[in-house]
C-alpha cells in the first residue's frame, strides 16, 4: 500500500544553542522519508488512537508520538552514550488522515517494512497498541523471517489477545501476531508476556495464551528481580537465534509515574524498572525492533508519561550503542 510520511516537526528539536551542553534534539537527524538509508535506527510515529476507542478506552494515544519527541528532544546524550557510533534519524509520523483504521494498518506494515528492508532498527511511537501488529507485520516481512524465527516480548498490565473476528481494536495485537504473521514468524513458545496483572486479564484470554505455548510472567512474579526475570524472558524469545522484537504498553508503569495512559491503574512497574527493561533490550543485538505504545499526552501530568517514554528510549538508545 502507498502511504505518506509527514517530516518531524522541526520545533520539537530542542537546542540550548551551547556546545557544552548539547541535547538530543541536536544529536538525533531530522530526516525526510526519502533520506533514511544508512540509517542505523530509525524512529517514526503512528498518531491514531481509534483501536483504543473501540476498545472502549481514553482516547489521546495520537498525540502520543509528538508528545514523545518533546520530552526526548530535551534530553542530553548523557555521560558516556557515544552517539556518533549510530546513525538515529527520526522521519516523522506516517499520515493517518483520511485512512480507515485497517487502511491504517497496512499502510504501517509497508513503511516499517521498508525500514526494516535497509537494515535500521525501527523504534516505533504509538497510538493504540493495536498498531504493534502491523509493525510486527512490516518486520518479518522486511527481514524475510521464515517460519518460527521471531522472538517477542510483550511489556504489558494486560495480555492484548482478543480475537479479531469482531474487528481490530487496542486488545487484538498478540492474537493477530500468533494467528497470522506472514510465513508463521512467531510461535507460541518464543513469546513472552511480561509484567501481566491478574485482576486486569479474564481466565480465558489466560489460557488461550498458555494454549500457545507462550510465558506469562506477572507483575507479581516479576516483583524485585525485574533485571533477572527479563533477562529470561530475552532467552525465551531469543532462542534458536530469533530475531526479538519488543512492545511496552505504557499501561504497564504505575499511574503514579505514568498517568498520562489509556488504561492506567495504581499497580505496575516503577519507572527506573521500565529503564533497565529497555536498557537490557538495547544491549541484546537479537533486539530489532522496539515500539511504545499508548502514550496520551491529554491524560498525562506533569509530562511524567512523555518524559518516562523519552527516558525509555534514551535508555535504548545507551543500550545499542554498547553492542
Amino acid at each position: 500500500m502507498e502511504y505518506i510520511v509527514t517530516p518531524p516537526d522541526h520545533g520539537l528539536f530542542y537546542s540550548r544553542q551551547d556546545e557544552k551542553d548539547p541535547r538530543l534534539g541536536e544529536l538525533i537527524d531530522e530526516c525526510k522519508y526519502e533520506n533514511f538509508n544508512g540509517a542505523d535506527i530509525v524512529i517514526l510515529g503512528i498518531p491514531d488512537d481509534r483501536g483504543i476507542a473501540v476498545n472502549k478506552g481514553r482516547t489521546g494515544a495520537a498525540q502520543g508520538p509528538d508528545g514523545i519527541r518533546r520530552r526526548l528532544y530535551r534530553l542530553t546524550p548523557g555521560f558516556s552514550m557515544d552517539l556518533s557510533v549510530l546513525k538515529v534519524c527520526d522521519i516523522g509520523n506516517l499520515c493517518v488522515q483520511d485512512l480507515s483504521i485497517e487502511e491504517v494498518h497496512l499502510a504501517a506494515q509497508a513503511l516499517v517494512r521498508d525500514v526494516v528492508k535497509t537494515g535500521a532498527i525501527p523504534i516505533v511511537l504509538g497510538g493504540s497498541h493495536d498498531l504493534t501488529y502491523p509493525g510486527l507485520a512490516g518486520f518479518a516481512e522486511g527481514n524475510d523471517l521464515g517460519p518460527d524465527s521471531m522472538g517477542l516480548i510483550n511489556v504489558d498490565t494486560h495480555l492484548d489477545v482478543r480475537s479479531d473476528e469482531y474487528g481490530i481494536n487496542s486488545g487484538t495485537p498478540f492474537y493477530r501476531a500468533l494467528t497470522q504473521l506472514t510465513k508463521g514468524a512467531l510461535k507460541g513458545d518464543s513469546f513472552v508476556e511480561f509484567g501481566i496483572q491478574e485482576p486486569y486479564n479474564s481466565p480465558y484470554y489466560y489460557n488461550w495464551v498458555r494454549e500457545q505455548n507462550s510465558t506469562v510472567m506477572t507483575l507479581k512474579e516479576i516483583s524485585g528481580r525485574v533485571m533477572e526475570t527479563f533477562l529470561q524472558a530475552l532467552t525465551i524469545a531469543g532462542k534458536r537465534g530469533h530475531f526479538v522484537a519488543l512492545s511496552l504498553d505504557i499501561d504497564s508503569v504505575r499511574s503514579t509515574d505514568a498517568p498520562g495512559a489509556s488504561a492506567s491503574n495504581p499497580s505496575g512497574f516503577k519507572a527506573p524498572e521500565i529503564e533497565k527493561i529497555t536498557y537490557l533490550a538495547g544491549r541484546s543485538s537479537q533486539v530489532r525492533y522496539f515500539d511504545i505504545m499508548e502514550v496520551s499526552p491529554p491524560l498525562d501530568q506533569d509530562f511524567r508519561t512523555t518524559s518516562l517514554a523519552a527516558l525509555s528510549i534514551f535508555w535504548f538508545l545507551k543500550g545499542v550503542t554498547e553492542r
